[in-house]
C-alpha cells in the first residue's frame, strides 16, 4: 500500500462516522418508541354538556399514544368522579382537567337534585327560626293568610310543605368556598379568622343576621305555589327534628275560632315590622 497513513485516516474517519450514525438512529429509535407508548387515557362515551355531573357510564379508559395525549388529560375514571363539566366535551373527545371543575367552585346548582329546583325565600330572625337553620336542616313552610272581607279578618295559619332540604342561607351552602377557607401559609403565618375576614366582613355580617333568605329545593310544582305563597300572605320557617321519625304529619288549619275560640271575624291590625325612635324619647 502506497499511503497507509491515509488509509488511517479513512478508517478512522468511517468509524467515527458510524459511531456518530449509530447513537443518532439510538436516540431517534428511543424519541420514536417514548413517543408512541400507549398511556391510559379517559375519553368520552358520549357528548356531554357543560355544567353536567360526570360519572363512570360516561367515560371509558383507552390506550392512546404518549405524542398523541392531550396536556392534563386524565388517565382513571376516579379522577373525574365528584366534578363537574365547566365546558361541553364531544364523544371520543379526550378528558381533560382543564375542562373540569370541583364541586365547590360548581356553585349551588351541583347540589339541587335531578328533578328539583332552588328558590329563596325571604325570612328574618322571627321566621326563620331565630338565625338557627343551617344548610342541610330540614323544616316545614308555614304560611299565614287574610281571607276575611273590609275590616273583618279571617286569619288562617296552614303547613304548606313538610320535610323541605334547606340548600343555603344566605350565601352560606354549607361547603367550605375561596373566601372561606385558610391556607396553609395564613395557618403558618398565625392569621385566625379576624384577621382574615376583617372589621367589614364582620359590619356584613352583622348587617344580614336581621334579614336574609333561605333557599330551599322543591319540585317545579311547589315552586309554584310557594311563589304565589309570597305574595298573598306572610312565610315561617320550622325546623324539624334530626330524629324526626314521620317524614309528614297530618295537621288541620290553624283558624281564629280553632286557636282562640271565637267564631266571628275580628279587626285584625298588623304589627309594625319596626319602631319609630324620635328625638327626646320614643
Amino acid at each position: 500500500m502506497k499511503n497507509p497513513r491515509a488509509l488511517l485516516v479513512a478508517l478512522i474517519v468511517a468509524g467515527i462516522a458510524s459511531l456518530l450514525q449509530w447513537n443518532y438512529i439510538s436516540r431517534r429509535e428511543k424519541k420514536l418508541l417514548w413517543q408512541s407508548e400507549p398511556l391510559p387515557t379517559l375519553v368520552a362515551t358520549k357528548d356531554i354538556p357543560a355544567q353536567f355531573k360526570l360519572d363512570e357510564t360516561m367515560v371509558k379508559v383507552v390506550d392512546v399514544p404518549r405524542n398523541w395525549r392531550q396536556p392534563k388529560a386524565l388517565s382513571s375514571v376516579d379522577d373525574i368522579l365528584g366534578q363537574i363539566t365547566a365546558n361541553p366535551v364531544f364523544k371520543d373527545e379526550q378528558v381533560v382537567s382543564t375542562k373540569l371543575v370541583q364541586a365547590q367552585e360548581a356553585g349551588l346548582a351541583y347540589f339541587v337534585q335531578k328533578k328539583y329546583r332552588a328558590l329563596a325565600i325571604a325570612v328574618d330572625n322571627i321566621s326563620a327560626v331565630g338565625g338557627h337553620l343551617k344548610p342541610g336542616n330540614f323544616v316545614d313552610v308555614v304560611g299565614t293568610f287574610d281571607f276575611g272581607q273590609g275590616e273583618k279578618s279571617d286569619m288562617r295559619t296552614v303547613t304548606l310543605f313538610q320535610n323541605v332540604r334547606v340548600l343555603a342561607v344566605g350565601a352560606d351552602i354549607g361547603r367550605p368556598t375561596a373566601a372561606t377557607t385558610r391556607t396553609g401559609e395564613d395557618l403558618e403565618k398565625g392569621v385566625d379568622a379576624d384577621d382574615m375576614f376583617g372589621t367589614q366582613r364582620r359590619e356584613e355580617v352583622q348587617a344580614q343576621s336581621d334579614t336574609r333568605t333561605v333557599t330551599l329545593e322543591i319540585t317545579p310544582n311547589e315552586a309554584q305555589k310557594l311563589v304565589l305563597a309570597q305574595e298573598l300572605g306572610s312565610l315561617s320557617l320550622t325546623l324539624r327534628s334530626l330524629w324526626e321519625a314521620d317524614r309528614f304529619v297530618e295537621l288541620e288549619h290553624a283558624t281564629i275560632h280553632s286557636t282562640l275560640g271565637i267564631p266571628q271575624q275580628v279587626r285584625y291590625t298588623p304589627r309594625p315590622r319596626y319602631r319609630l325612635i324620635q328625638s327626646g324619647g320614643f
